[in-house]
């Protein structure tokens, strides 16, 4: 075959190489793959409002102010009776 001919058919690899006679070899990093701490793996349904990495930082930064205010807020304590007991209706000043 001249080379004519093997550039006007194409690549000339493709004719040479021969991946069918290829071991299968596992991949080594598959098995760290979720140990690693820099990957988060998001569910599906999760991947539509989240669609790239920068909006997931985003409202886990929200997240953690929200609920660091929450934490910062005194708590009120409450008691079984004002618990259970009716809410009483405030009169109104006349």
């Amino acid at each position: 075959m001249s080379k004519r001919n093997s550039l006007e058919e194409g690549d000339p690899l493709d004719h040479e190489i021969d991946f069918s006679k290829l071991e299968r070899v596992p991949n080594t990093y598959a098995r760290d793959y979720g140990r690693n701490r820099n990957i988060r793996i998001l569910d599906p349904a999760l991947l539509e409002i989240f669609p790239d990495s920068q909006s997931v930082n985003e409202a886990l930064r929200t997240l953690v102010r929200v609920a660091s205010a929450q934490a910062a807020q005194p708590k009120q304590k409450l008691s079984a009776r004002r618990a259970t007991a009716p809410k009483s209706k405030k009169r109104k000043a006349s």
